[in-house]
């Protein structure tokens, strides 16, 4: 299963931490581990790349995190929380469809 906490700060998402496998196929053909993959790193890569903010990042086998600096300001924030809360929603949209593959908690920083 795969864990995913959202970092929040004030109930505004500020970043993620994904852990764990889908184990819904083999190694390379689990098309859940790929598509929670595709999402996360999108998100990630529209922090980092597309809006160009500083988040500290961590990725290994099984594991992601993202979470933005700390002196962000207000209006980066806000631009940030709509790439997470659009990852969030493909997310639960792939929960709907694989509820044992992958569970949600959120968690104030």
């Amino acid at each position: 299963m795969v864990s995913v906490t959202v970092l929040t700060e004030g109930g505004t998402p500020v970043g993620f931490r994904l852990a764990g496998h889908a184990d819904q196929g083999a190694y390379g053909e689990d098309i859940v581990c790929a598509g929670i993959s595709a999402i996360t790193q999108t998100a990630l890569l529209g922090i980092t790349d597309v809006l160009k903010l500083d988040a500290a990042a961590a990725q290994k086998d099984g594991y992601l995190s993202c979470e933005l600096s700390r002196d962000t300001s207000p209006e980066d924030m806000g631009r940030a929380a709509i790439v997470f809360n659009t990852m969030i929603a493909g997310l639960t949209s792939l929960k709907e469809a694989y509820p044992k593959s992958l569970k949600f908690s959120y968690r104030e920083v």
